[in-house]
């Protein structure tokens, strides 16, 4: 269950506490795109170190990019989405990479692409198989990464890197 904070009036002291349900995580969505795109002058990107400390640098560079591009109002948003993917690439991707691929063959990447508005970020990393939202438990500490990423984003989702693993990205939306 989310709450939600409803104030009646601008100055009213009497905020009303109002449980909504959660929304589920939106399942991903397959975009099949060629493997060159990731690679292409239109994306912007990085390499990242497959420790979970580079979630946070992941997170800067997000920051100073969206606010470069004149778009500071995504990056609360963004920020957290690109650590939630980031965090689940290095917890889950080089753990299923393909076997005999050791996880320094295939850099985990950062990835982000303007269009006219939207903004797309994305994380590769060298596994093959589907992200799969879990159903956190109620005293767990890990399982609602994309959740976060659903509820947050305009759409998310991944596309298979051919020979190299996969893409896993979301879409956030500006005016």
């Amino acid at each position: 269950m989310a709450h939600l904070r409803v104030a009646y009036e601008p100055d009213d002291d009497d905020d009303e506490v109002v449980s909504i349900p959660a929304p589920p995580a939106s399942p991903p969505q397959l975009l099949l795109v060629p493997s060159a795109w990731w690679e292409t002058p239109a994306v912007t990107s990085r390499p990242l170190n497959p420790v979970p400390e580079e979630a946070r640098t992941a997170r800067q560079f997000v920051r100073e990019l969206l606010t470069c591009w004149g778009l500071g109002q995504l990056t609360d948003d963004a920020e957290l989405i690109i650590a939630e993917l980031v965090v689940n690439a290095i917890r889950h991707g080089l753990r299923t990479a393909p076997q005999g691929v050791a996880a320094g063959s295939y850099a985990l990447r950062l990835c982000l692409l303007r269009r006219v508005g939207e903004v797309m970020l994305a994380v590769t990393d060298p596994s093959d198989e589907a992200p799969v939202p879990q159903a956190p438990g109620w005293t767990g500490e890990s399982g609602r990464g994309l959740q976060i990423v659903g509820a947050l984003s305009y759409v998310w989702g991944w596309s298979p890197i051919e020979g190299h693993g996969k893409a896993v990205w979301a879409v956030l939306r500006y005016a």
